[in-house]
């Protein structure tokens, strides 16, 4: 998953745009399901449906909503059973989602545009 995503981001145009934020969502969902938490994989569920959607509308279209190496970094501090780091990193990636979602400035797509119908 984490290979899929590293091309997308490299990838120009929205398809790969598109693609990129389905995989991050992918992403997500798949690390909440490891935790094996319904509760919270439904949380995420949700959470991923309206933050793709809110990231595809207002995200800044160059850049990756999720930090290039972000993913990876969680990934690597919990293999290494790091969880001080990977808990560090997790807080991170939120922090750096948000600073990259700036609604205060509506921007000019729609929803059909945004969804590609």
């Amino acid at each position: 998953m984490l290979e899929q995503e590293e091309r997308l981001t490299a990838e120009r145009g929205q398809p790969a745009r598109r693609a990129e934020i389905k995989a991050s969502g992918d992403f997500h969902l798949a690390l909440s399901a490891m935790a094996k938490n319904a509760i919270m994989l439904r949380f995420m569920d949700e959470l991923v449906a309206r933050s793709s959607l809110v990231i595809a509308l207002y995200g800044q279209s160059s850049v990756s909503s999720c930090g290039h190496s972000d993913h990876r970094d969680i990934v690597d501090a919990l293999e290494a059973g790091d969880l001080a780091s990977a808990c560090r990193l997790m807080l991170h990636h939120i922090d750096h989602i948000e600073a990259d979602l700036d609604l205060r400035i509506k921007k000019s797509a729609d929803l059909k545009e945004a969804l590609n119908l």
